[in-house]
């Protein structure tokens, strides 16, 4: 989605977390994630017709890891979003993070982060 110019986003970190879980990888997403060598240059152009968001929404789904820390998970997501061209990041998450994270968060990547409401935050990259 796009606001005054600048592309925002929404991550369901709860529904990656499902998603995360459930995933059966193929033989060529395993190897591409080992070996980058493996993306074509077919593979990139399709991924540039797709918006922003939804970039954001493949790259996620193969670079954060259910075995990691929601804090490192989220660490990288933001760099993705970052990546993308994404300058404000709805993050719906299945509970809260503490304030020592967040701050952790907003140091490290120089971020603005707003409590929305109750599991939801509004990152601006």
């Amino acid at each position: 989605m796009e606001h005054q110019g600048k592309a925002s986003a929404v991550f369901d970190y709860t529904s990656f977390l499902g998603e995360a879980y459930s995933k059966k990888w193929t033989f060529l997403e395993a190897i591409s994630t080992i070996s980058p060598v493996f993306n074509t240059a077919a593979k990139d152009t399709i991924e540039q017709s797709k918006t922003p968001e939804e970039r954001l929404q493949n790259k996620a789904m193969r670079s954060l890891s259910a075995s990691r820390s929601d804090e490192s998970n989220i660490h990288t997501l933001l760099e993705l979003a970052k990546t993308e061209g994404i300058h404000e990041l709805r993050l719906v998450m299945p509970y809260e993070l503490d304030q020592e994270q967040l701050e952790r968060l907003k140091e490290r990547l120089e971020v603005s982060i707003t409590n929305l409401e109750q599991d939801e935050l509004m990152v601006t990259l």
